[in-house]
């Protein structure tokens, strides 16, 4: 039988361990916390259960949505109640128009609904429109998604549209994410002479394939919180005979008495581990860079607020200089958690190049979100209780070249170190959609490998 390693307990590392035990192979997983699951934590507060980390994954791709229904869990998805995100915009929050590639506009009907919309100016978006009449930029090997926004749409739609999502998403400033990495949609419309015609296409493409706008929900979680999912797949990891070691740091990836391992901790760690054998790869992987967040949980009585909050919730943009970077209406998102007479926020705070959450006590920080939150949404009552949790170091920068980074260190690796492999948010999508395909697709790798070693 094949034994196969697995260092870090995390959505990615779960994913692996789950496909490679379907495999047939005898498993051991890593993990140095005192739990599993990464910045996947539920836990109740004020009498339901909330996600402190991410409270959602893609629904219009398989991977873990799949695995849900894998393990049981398809009776307990549950989808947004609400839809639509707003951005603030001129002292006000402005719902976003639907059609949008990740806040570009892909023609002048898109123009003109963010002109309605007030989030853009009549200038800015006669400046955008000229991106249908212009010459065909020529771009670099992997331009940054400001280089193609605003260098085809101009500056306002950059950095008050495509920025506060596409940087909120990887909690950085778009002008230095690698828009082949982070936002694949707009790097795939700038190959086109117009980047809003190319992007037509794109949005067009993914509606033939299922994954755009559509009757399928485009979110999905579990009625109990994602932590659900993790305390499934331990139930069955260790049911199925895999070996789960929490508690425990480890100074280098285990080989000795191991046919394979699967790497699957943040860059940093996972540089430590590799750094002995393979130099080369842990210098590309120290050169990961990684922002902090801060999430705040915040409960208020359902009389704080003057009239139902419309939508998912809002973004604020970077120029403004608030500590407040997103509010999720969490309980119109999601029913299920709202209370008799409550609401739920969820507020955080943080990006990179921005650390001021981190250097803020608790208390101070729920004051200072919720002042901003309720100037935004017009609360008028303090909230009742409050969970802050705190994520440093957690969101990876994919910094233009990045996919060429990890080709760099998967082939030192392979060189130095063919047994490990990689996977995570540090290498080829955040996201626990992403993570579980990447857990997955490791895992598949590595059993191939064997299956062709055995051959």
């Amino acid at each position: 039988m094949t034994r196969i390693a697995v260092v870090g307990g995390g959505i990615t590392g779960l994913a692996a361990a789950w496909e490679l035990l379907a495999g047939g192979a005898e498993v051991e997983l890593f993990e140095s916390s005192d739990r599993l699951g990464g910045c996947i934590v539920t836990e109740d507060v004020g009498g339901r259960p909330v996600d402190l980390g991410p409270d959602a994954f893609l629904a219009r791709v398989p991977s873990a949505l799949g695995l849900c229904h894998e393990l049981g869990l398809g009776g307990e998805l549950v989808h947004p109640a609400a839809e639509g995100a707003a951005v603030w915009a001129r002292g006000q929050l402005r719902a976003l128009p639907k059609g949008l590639v990740l806040g570009a506009p892909t023609g002048p009907g898109d123009l003109a609904a963010l002109v309605r919309a007030g989030l853009l100016t009549p200038s800015a978006a006669a400046r955008a429109a000229l991106d249908l009449v212009r010459p065909a930029s020529h771009w670099g090997d992997d331009p940054s998604v400001g280089d193609l926004v605003a260098g085809r749409l101009g500056r306002a739609v950059h950095s008050g549209v495509v920025d506060p999502l596409v940087g909120g998403i990887h909690a950085g400033t778009s002008d230095l994410l690698s828009a082949r990495a982070a936002a694949p949609q707009i790097a795939d419309g700038a190959r086109a002479r117009s980047l809003m015609r190319g992007l037509r296409g794109v949005r067009a493409a993914a509606q033939a394939g299922g994954v755009a706008e559509g009757p399928a929900p485009l979110f999905a979680s579990l009625r109990g919180g994602l932590g659900r999912l993790v305390e499934r797949l331990e139930e069955r990891l260790r049911a199925g005979g895999v070996t789960v070691t929490t508690g425990t740091k480890i100074a280098r990836a285990p080989v000795d008495g191991f046919d394979a391992t699967i790497v699957t901790t943040p860059a940093p760690v996972s540089a430590g581990l590799v750094a002995g054998a393979s130099p080369d790869a842990a210098s590309e992987l120290w050169a990961v860079d990684y922002a902090s967040v801060a999430l705040v949980v915040l409960v208020y009585p359902s009389t704080a607020a003057g009239r139902p909050l419309p939508g998912t919730g809002f973004l604020m943009p970077a120029a403004g200089g608030r500590l407040l970077t997103a509010c999720s209406f969490a309980s119109s998102k999601w029913p299920h958690w709202a209370g008799p007479g409550d609401i739920v926020l969820r507020a955080s705070a943080g990006r990179w190049g921005d650390e001021r959450a981190l250097a803020l006590a608790d208390d101070e920080l729920c004051e200072r979100l919720h002042r901003e939150v309720a100037a935004a949404v017009g609360l008028v009552d303090d909230p009742r209780v409050t969970r802050v949790a705190r994520w440093e170091r957690a969101f990876p920068q994919y910094r233009p070249g990045h996919l060429a980074r990890v080709a760099r260190v998967e082939a030192t690796l392979e060189r130095d170190l063919p047994a490990v492999t990689i996977a995570g948010a540090a290498y080829r999508g955040v996201g626990i959609a992403a993570c579980v395909a990447q857990g997955r697709a490791a895992a598949r790798h590595v059993l191939a490998g064997r299956h062709r070693a055995a051959d």
